[in-house]
């Protein structure tokens, strides 16, 4: 199979996310997309909400998805989440299968600050979303020396290669977590910005207020 994991904090998943997700599973020709709720990430603290309602939002906002999946890997576990150990606990049950990782241009240009990451290029194949507007030169210049950067212009069984990073931009939705959080605190509306059942969680819940 070929499975691309999709790590986040997703506090909140939006629309971004998911039609995101959509245009990689499509793009690739993947056969599923695992996404990976994080738990204690090591880089930024995940606040106004529990790791579990924010499973339970990725749980909600994908139902009836059936080529997404939710993992509870990282969110249940109590010491600090890094990729690098993620990613080999998650090839334990798939040793034949072909694996990618989804991250974001901000969080891969931090990549020097991740645990072991030139072991990590090496152990799991990037897929790198980028906006429209981003440009990339800086991420290139900082790492071509341990990764092989690939664009990727139209839909193909790209495979699964160390040291690999293909740079993608799919359809731009401008909308983030961040937006949506200060839109709950300031009483602005959110509808068609995530879920409608994720909606419904975050208000049950009283979340960003």
């Amino acid at each position: 199979m070929r499975i691309a994991i999709f790590g986040g904090s997703f506090n909140p998943i939006h629309i971004g996310h998911l039609r995101g997700a959509i245009s990689v599973y499509e793009t690739f020709l993947l056969n599923k997309v695992v996404f990976m709720p994080a738990g204690n990430p090591p880089h930024k603290r995940v606040e106004q909400t529990t790791p579990q309602q924010r499973y339970q939002m990725v749980k909600l906002a994908t139902e009836g998805m059936d080529f997404f999946e939710v993992s509870r890997l990282e969110i249940d576990k109590k010491d600090v989440n890094y990729t690098i150990e993620t990613v080999y606990e998650f090839r334990k049950d798939h040793l034949n299968d072909e694996l990618f990782f989804i991250v974001g241009t901000d969080a891969f240009y931090q990549l020097d600050s991740w645990k072991n990451h030139k072991e990590l290029v090496g152990a799991i194949t990037f897929i790198l979303i980028k906006r429209p507007e981003y440009n990339t030169s800086a991420i290139l210049e900082k790492y071509s020396d341990i990764v092989d950067f690939k664009r990727v212009e139209k839909k193909g069984e790209y495979k699964a290669e160390k040291n690999t990073v293909y740079i993608y931009t799919p359809p731009a939705f401008d909308v983030s977590s961040s937006i949506i959080r200060n839109k709950i605190k300031q009483g602005e509306c959110i509808r068609y910005l995530l879920p409608e059942k994720v909606e419904k969680f975050i208000k049950e819940k009283g979340l960003y207020r």
